[in-house]
């Protein structure tokens, strides 16, 4: 799902090299490395004695890839969201467990950010070119973004006894905001049912722990600073039993003339996002959630993100590029998970 790989690219390279030294430094924890959903994704674990094998966890794994990918993938024409998008009938529509799963979370967190997170935007992503279509902006003119907007809205479905109904004509969902997320916690979902108690699951960046790590610790995890290619720690959390995801609009963007056209779109006005946040990072126990807030959170200001956050009780992170540098903001929860300099 190319949409929100990309901004994963810096964060994913400097995880997959902590969770690499993780591994090398106690004999006991296995790693698990693939592809999916257009990136890659790492578990580190320790695996239950002889009740499972490494292998045979990896294949379970993949079969679970495998089952979101043909549920969620937009660059798929055979996956289900694909299909969902061609059918127009206004009846409703039986959809998977995992489809049906992530359009609830959407509509949840969409309800708690002032429709921040909108997954209907599947239109307005492929006018801009960040969808499955190859961008092309030369002949597209204002008239064909409301055209597109048009079709657009979380109002535009309902859900209903597992199916849904497109109550907007021509409405395509392009679940990508929350799906490497959903991957995450569906995948955790599998070592759980292999009884495995002591993991650390990565889809492009995005993180699901539970148990500990190396030398019985809490796992870690690095927030890179949000520069194209940087690998410099920003932050570095302490997550148990915990998920994070971040968002950035610093490595997927158009350039137009001074200005960065995020990948990231604002439903209020179907432009992608040109304000100064750089980064939100949010903390929950299931990914999939902190992916959708994180995404949301790059459309709300800074201050609205901030009091959002502590309303909810939401560990989150948000970083912003001022005239004098980065500044870093935090919510009340997430000050217990940070790691302190000097423990790095």
């Amino acid at each position: 799902m190319r949409l929100l790989v990309m901004r994963w690219l810096s964060v994913s390279g400097l995880i997959s090299l902590l969770l690499a030294s993780q591994a090398w430094a106690h004999i006991n924890i296995e790693q698990i490395t693939g592809n999916t959903m257009g990136t890659t994704y790492t578990i580190q674990l320790r695996l239950p004695g002889s009740l499972v094998t490494k292998q045979q966890v990896k294949a379970l794994v993949e079969l679970e890839l495998e089952r979101v990918n043909r549920a969620l993938s937009v660059y798929r024409a055979d996956s289900e969201i694909s299909e969902f998008n061609l059918n127009d009938t206004g009846k409703p529509i039986p959809v998977s467990e995992r489809l049906w799963d992530v359009l609830q979370i959407s509509r949840n967190v969409s309800a708690k950010t002032y429709g921040a997170l909108d997954v209907t935007l599947g239109p307005v992503i492929e006018f801009w070119g960040f969808g499955a279509k190859p961008r092309e902006l030369q002949h597209k003119d204002r008239g064909q973004l409301e055209l597109a907007r048009s079709k657009t809205g979380m109002d535009g479905f309902t859900l209903d006894s597992q199916a849904v109904t497109k109550v907007i004509r021509g409405l395509e969902i392009n679940p990508s905001a929350v799906a490497k997320g959903y991957g995450v916690d569906r995948v955790a979902k599998v070592l759980d049912g292999a009884g495995v108690v002591n993991y650390l699951v990565e889809v492009g960046g995005e993180v699901r722990t539970r148990g500990v790590g190396v030398r019985g610790r809490d796992w870690k995890v690095a927030v890179t600073r949000p520069q194209k290619f940087s690998l410099e720690i920003q932050e570095l959390i302490k997550l148990k039993d915990m998920s994070m995801a971040t968002s950035g609009s610093y490595v997927n963007y158009i350039q137009s003339d001074d200005r960065q056209l995020s990948h990231i779109i604002d439903p209020t006005t179907g432009m992608p996002t040109v304000g100064s946040l750089v980064s939100a990072t949010v903390l929950h126990r299931r990914c999939a959630i902190a992916d959708g807030f994180a995404t949301a959170m790059m459309i709300l200001s800074v201050e609205r993100s901030i009091q959002l956050a502590n309303e909810l009780g939401l560990a989150a992170m948000l970083i912003e590029q001022t005239d004098m540098g980065l500044k870093t903001y935090f919510s009340d929860a997430i000050y217990p998970f940070l790691v302190k300099q000097d423990e790095f």
